[in-house]
């Protein structure tokens, strides 16, 4: 669900800009005063896995012609906390429209408060009383399954409502419905990867989901070896499995491409404000070879992105690295 340049009117891009640089200045230093050590080490963990599953684009078997991808926002919450889940989508959103031109420079704020904010701070107001409620593991998979359907449903009004604000209120009805009806089906999608990859950690990490009394069981984790193995499953995913994705527009470009079409036809748009070195997630120089250049570049978005979800937040970890990180704890767990 990302937007990509003159798509929304400026004015909405620039308010849409304004509350992202607000919301995210607020949870930076909200981390500030909650940041440990086992979320510093997911936070480039989670970026990376978040970024390796995007490229991931699933079928959707009951809208033949559309895709969806995970958005990430719920999940990077449930591991790390509402800020520090925002602050991933962050990273990755900033990655991706840099380096490889998805999703707009003008619309990033929009993309983050889609995505960031709602994806992950509203996400984990509606996951923290289901979980509350049902109690236990229990509660757990079940609340962030709920709350991850419920983002993307969220998400998708927010875009109808920022597209409506750029001028497009008599079409209100028809992006609004075509939005949610398309992304309820994406947003399937998304509660079962969710689900997946919640009860797997419950299973054999929980130490490695937020826990919302403080304790983060860094006695007993390995935190290196944690950030090594994330970044290899994360690598994993974009060899393996973004080459076979399906090539079908997602669930913004269904919608704005064949139903709606407020998106322009395919190479008549205007040019990027900002070129992209690695456009569409191709390596340029493997273009012959469409698996491998798309298995390239996602290595190297995959790469950089943990190292740009370390870097925030090594900045706003207070002290010295605990034990099992920095450098010599890395080696030491790597040998």
């Amino acid at each position: 669900m990302h937007i990509p340049d003159a798509v929304i009117d400026p004015r909405v891009a620039a308010a849409t800009g304004a509350i992202a640089a607000g919301a995210l200045a607020y949870g930076l230093r909200t981390l500030r005063d909650r940041l440990r050590e086992r979320t510093t080490v997911l936070m480039g963990s989670m970026a990376a896995f978040v970024f390796a599953a995007q490229m991931v684009t699933f079928p959707l078997l009951v809208i033949p012609g559309a895709s969806g991808h995970l958005l990430g926002g719920v999940l990077a919450a449930v591991l790390l906390g509402p800020w520090a889940g925002a602050v991933v989508i962050a990273a990755v959103l900033v990655v991706q429209c840099f380096l490889f031109g998805d999703g707009g420079l003008t619309a990033l704020g929009a993309n983050f408060v889609n995505m960031g904010l709602i994806g992950s701070v509203v996400g984990y107001a509606i996951y923290a009383p289901i979980r509350r409620a049902i109690g236990g593991r229990s509660g757990v998979l079940i609340g962030s399954m709920a709350a991850a359907w419920f983002s993307v449903i969220l998400a998708s009004g927010a875009f109808a409502v920022e597209l409506a604000a750029s001028g497009r209120w008599s079409k209100f009805p028809d992006i609004l419905g075509w939005m949610a009806l398309v992304h309820a089906a994406i947003g399937m999608g998304e509660a079962l990867i969710t689900g997946m990859v919640v009860r797997f950690l419950l299973l054999t990490r929980p130490d490695l989901l937020d826990d919302p009394e403080g304790a983060d069981g860094s006695t007993a984790a390995h935190w290196g070896r944690v950030a090594l193995a994330g970044l290899g499953i994360s690598l994993a995913v974009v060899i393996f499995l973004s080459p076979i994705a399906s090539e079908s527009p997602d669930g913004l470009e269904y919608v704005g491409g064949e139903k709606v079409k407020f998106l322009p036809p395919e190479g008549s748009g205007p040019p990027p404000a900002f070129p992209a070195p690695i456009p569409d997630y191709r390596l340029p120089g493997l273009s012959r070879y469409r698996s491998a250049a798309t298995a390239a570049a996602g290595v190297v978005g995959t790469v950089v992105v943990f190292g740009v979800g370390l870097v925030l937040a090594r900045a706003f970890t207070p002290g010295k690295p605990g034990p099992g990180w920095g450098r010599e704890g890395i080696a030491a767990d790597a040998a």
